[in-house]
């Protein structure tokens, strides 16, 4: 096998392509096994990561599937392999008209890389599910706030590694942020209730308040912590929404006195905090402050995580916890809703929870991604030095690159394009058009393979200050 490091064809496609070749051709008869991870990876001098996700693309288009201990075994799917060479492009996050990179080297936020979402052990799970007694559920309509076994196993998880008081009544699943913050509003008054919420800040939630015609408050946190007080005495916000783990998009830290300071504001003046705890996972340097939730002993806060950035994005799934008081209303607002998250996809996670296969998953993403943070991190230094500043707190999937000499987003945007290097404006995030990061551009590291970032960043810096 040769792989092409010049092609623009990925590393992991290009031996997804030559093993389904010499499956067609009889190299590898139905039956045998494929290399092991580990041997292929060392053979053809690249990562585990993209033989594996090689691999998954072949285990969920049929031709091989994994088995615990014996490795990947290619499978009788000859009618899969007539006329292979005219066979088009396997449906991937890569030829996916919905997802494909804009370019060679694709630092977006979001999207997870290829191969990530455990398949084969899923796949196990959902068979079971569907072919035992539990599918019986299949057939009724569910608990609108979400199959009990997953939220046990999400508050026994949040009580244990994240000191979240909360008992499973009070997890309420829902389907993706934007939907438990719409949901959540109908707890509120549109007319009278003000809502304020970080600036520069998570767009899609503003969106979420303003198409709930709600008046949306900027409340400063590029600058000194003192700015975002200020702007929230201001404005008397009946829900202030916040990422205090890793503020979205600048990557700062909300300060434990300043979590203290807001919590004991909220108690005072009779409003409610939206904690957006989104990727609390992902932290590379520091141990993680304690959640607001964890702070509040006057029910104030409501406890937002989503999966979204550790298992699926597609899977639209998420979760609140709400205070008593809020609970009694909820569950008042919607005792005779159905359920927004398909009974199949909870049972499935709660099952993979239970089964300690969440935990390796999780231990092994998060892994993964302390190299990508490392790897960008030194690149940029490498490459770029004193021309840009880095604006990052070790946490996260994503980091702000300031470019010095005062060229505007659009430009640098523009300039990487050309070079076959797609990066990210951050103007969208601020609810005003004038603010201080107009060369700021968002570097996300959630998607791209290790192996791309360092020539990514070479591309980038080439583009930029050639």
């Amino acid at each position: 096998m040769h792989l092409d490091e010049s092609s623009p064809t990925p590393l992991y496609r290009q031996i997804y392509d030559s093993i389904r070749e010499d499956i067609a051709g009889g190299t590898y008869p139905v039956g045998s096994k494929l290399p092991s991870i580990r041997g292929l990876a060392e053979e053809l001098h690249c990562s585990r990561n993209t033989i594996d996700s090689a691999y998954s693309m072949l285990v969920e288009e049929g031709f091989v599937t994994g088995r615990p201990g014996s490795g990947y075994i290619v499978q009788d799917r000859s009618h899969l392999l007539e006329g292979v060479d005219a066979l088009p492009a396997p449906r991937s996050w890569q030829s996916s008209p919905a997802y494909r990179p804009g370019a060679r080297y694709d630092f977006t936020y979001g999207n997870l890389e290829p191969g990530t979402f455990p398949a084969t052990a899923w796949r196990a799970i959902v068979d079971d599910l569907l072919l035992s007694v539990d599918g019986l559920a299949c057939n009724v309509y569910t608990n609108p706030a979400g199959e009990e076994e997953l939220r046990r196993e999400i508050a026994w998880r949040l009580t244990r590694l994240r000191d979240v008081d909360c008992s499973p009544d009070q997890v309420i699943v829902q389907a993706g942020t934007a939907a438990s913050v719409q949901n959540l509003l109908t707890l509120f008054d549109s007319v009278h209730d003000v809502v304020a919420m970080e600036d520069p800040g998570y767009d899609g939630v503003r969106q979420v308040f303003s198409r709930s015609t709600f008046k949306v408050m900027p409340c400063r946190v590029a600058g000194p912590v003192e700015e975002f007080f200020e702007d929230l005495e201001a404005c008397h916000p009946k829900l202030v929404y916040v990422t205090p783990s890793s503020q979205f998009p600048t990557c700062r830290v909300m300060p434990i006195k300043a979590r203290a300071r807001l919590i004991a504001w909220a108690e005072a003046n009779d409003a409610y905090i939206l904690e957006d705890d989104y990727c609390r996972d992902f932290r590379y340097t520091e141990r993680p402050l304690p959640p607001l939730q964890s702070m509040d002993q006057s029910g104030r806060v409501v406890y937002m995580g989503t999966f979204s950035k550790s298992l699926s994005p597609a899977m639209r799934l998420n979760y609140l916890v709400l205070p008593p008081k809020l609970l009694d209303r909820w569950n008042e607002q919607f005792r005779n809703s159905y359920p927004t998250v398909p009974w199949l996809s909870q049972a499935a996670t709660a099952r993979f929870m239970a089964s300690g296969q969440w935990e390796r998953h999780l231990r092994k993403l998060q892994m993964k991604n302390l190299r990508k943070y490392k790897a960008l991190t030194s690149a940029l230094r490498e490459e770029m030095g004193d021309a840009v500043d880095i604006l990052e707190n070790g946490t996260g999937l994503h980091l702000l690159v300031d470019v010095k000499d005062g060229r505007s987003q659009d430009e640098l945007i523009a300039l990487a394009r050309a070079s076959d290097v797609a990066v990210y404006g951050t103007d969208r995030y601020w609810q005003s058009p004038e603010h201080p990061l107009k060369s700021c551009v968002l570097v996300g590291f959630s998607a791209i393979a290790e192996e791309d970032i360092a020539p990514g960043v070479r591309a980038l810096a080439s583009a930029w200050f050639s």
